[in-house]
């Protein structure tokens, strides 16, 4: 249920370069979420995979960056079951990538509360499709 497997995770360089040049997005600041969703009728698996991240530019240490991006998935991981049960994922492939923006780190629950709310906005464009 709170789960973030292999599967649901965004690895494939040619899925990430289709999503960062023909995707759209939702500004919550600070966290931008970055879409596509495509139908495919024959998918069962990975119809709902994410990724996350940090530029460099704005997290000049590692060790920034890789807290940043451990929050954001952990706060994927615990909004994924609700945005799941609001969305009617009937032969539709979603991609999603939440990139941080601002250059202070947010706590755990902030950062729970604006992708919360770009999730829920995302779950209302997918319902209108």
């Amino acid at each position: 249920m709170f789960t973030y497997q292999k599967k649901d995770k965004l690895k494939s360089r040619k899925q990430t370069q289709f999503l960062f040049s023909n995707g759209h997005s939702i500004n919550a600041f600070p966290i931008k979420l970055i879409y596509t969703i495509e139908s495919t009728p024959e998918l069962t698996e990975g119809l709902l995979q994410a990724g996350v991240g940090a530029p460099s530019r704005i997290f000049r240490k590692a060790v920034s960056r890789n807290r940043v991006k451990r929050l954001l998935r952990e706060s994927y991981r615990l909004q994924k079951p609700n945005f799941f049960t609001q969305i009617q994922l009937a032969q539709k492939k979603v991609s999603l990538f939440f990139l941080y923006t601002d250059k202070i780190v947010l706590t755990q629950k902030e950062i729970e509360d604006k992708l919360s709310f770009a999730l829920t906005q995302l779950a209302q464009k997918i319902n209108k499709i």
